[in-house]
């Protein structure tokens, strides 16, 4: 894929690209809607990147390709605007203006976006090219952020120029993924360890339902806004130490859950359970108990389904056949309503599994999945010529 970017970069400004950021997608492994609640999260890179090839511009303003869908964006740096005609561009062009905000001298710059991350299917395509944008463009200018700072850059791109509420763990994600192992983020403290996946041959399998989601508005916008508002009426009655959902323990909600009113109580019962989940997911993998971490993922599924409602009829159906097929766990992964689910499989029954999810899948929906066999990988890079 470098020499495709290399070799599209050429055709499109006729001379090679100076620096490529390269950044993995991520599959969630639990810890659904938890992020922006300051609650804890389990996830994984996967080998499935998007990589930014740059070069210095000898024009004044900057220009950006993006290969899968064959147009160009182009912009002054002195005014940096939202295009609603070419939405994929505002990840970039936020990350432009929070590195101009931290200080860094960007210049005139021409890219090429490529890659092989789903699109759509819940594995953050968009924090991909984030992080691809950031680590490219540092690795241009010579300038460098640690791995947080990056992180952080990131997300408020994402939040205040796109215009998305979402936490921190895509953007974490990518930059920290190791191989073979999941990573743990308590994203208050931010306190992270990789967690090595206990001895044996697991593979991950994602199956994307082909029914996309959009998030800038609508569902998620309405999540997090419930969220925010179950957390207003827990303050009112434990105290102003309850600054989000993560400050309400279980043993409080069950307290207090008669009283809550929906659909805040259901909201809230998702996001404190799905911390606990997390908790024990990482305990299991600390102990080597894969099947309690396969446990574990089926029971968030259920809560996101019934709880959050952010799951959908196809989306179910994968996760049910998932069961029967003998997945170790699987739910979905990503915002949901729509996208992908995430599927923990016996690295010897994966080719099998694949198949026989995928065509009673479709024999049930009428829809071809999509059918991504991915390996734990590590984080985002920068790369020179």
């Amino acid at each position: 894929m470098l020499e495709q970017a290399r070799s599209l970069f050429h055709g499109r400004y006729t001379k090679y690209p100076a620096v490529y950021g390269v950044a993995p997608g991520r599959v969630e492994v639990l810890g659904n809607h938890t992020d922006y609640n300051g609650g804890y999260v389990m996830s994984a890179a996967i080998d499935r990147v998007t990589i930014v090839a740059v070069g210095k511009s000898d024009s004044v303003r900057c220009r950006v390709f993006a290969q899968q869908k064959g147009v160009e964006a182009s912009f002054a740096l002195d005014a940096v605007q939202r295009d609603p005609h070419d939405r994929w561009a505002d990840y970039v062009k936020g990350v432009v203006v929070e590195l101009q905000k931290a200080g860094v001298p960007v210049e005139p710059f021409e890219a090429v976006v490529t890659g092989n991350v789903p699109i759509g299917a819940g594995v953050s395509s968009s924090a991909s090219l984030e992080v691809a944008t950031a680590v490219a463009l540092l690795e241009l200018h010579g300038a460098e952020l640690s791995r947080w700072d990056v992180a952080r850059l990131c997300r408020r791109a994402e939040n205040e120029f796109v215009g998305m509420p979402c936490g921190i763990l895509d953007q974490f994600s990518s930059l920290f993924g190791e191989e073979d192992s999941i990573l743990f983020l308590d994203t208050r403290t931010e306190e992270h360890e990789a967690l090595p996946l206990p001895a044996g041959s697991f593979g991950l399998i994602l199956f994307h339902s082909m029914a996309q989601h959009a998030l800038v508005s609508g569902d998620y916008a309405t999540r997090y806004r419930e969220c925010m508002e179950a957390t207003a009426w827990f303050r009112e009655r434990l105290g102003e130490h309850v600054q989000l959902l993560r400050d309400v323990s279980w043993e409080e909600f069950l307290r207090w859950e008669a009283q809550i009113p929906e659909p805040l109580r259901r909201r809230a019962r998702h996001v404190i359970s799905e911390n606990q989940r997390v908790l024990d997911g990482r305990e299991a993998l600390h102990c080597g108990d894969i099947a309690r971490l396969g446990e574990l993922m089926f029971a968030s599924h259920e809560s996101s389904r019934v709880d959050y409602e952010n799951s959908t009829p196809e989306l179910d159906v994968l996760v049910n056949l998932a069961k029967q097929h003998g997945a170790i766990g699987a739910r979905l992964t990503g915002a949901g309503w729509g996208g992908a689910t995430i599927n923990l499989v016996q690295e010897a029954q994966m080719e099998e599994f694949a198949l026989q999810v995928a065509e009673e899948y479709t024999r049930r929906t009428g829809i071809e999945p999509g059918v991504y066999r991915c390996h734990i990988a590590q984080g985002a890079r920068a790369l020179r010529e």
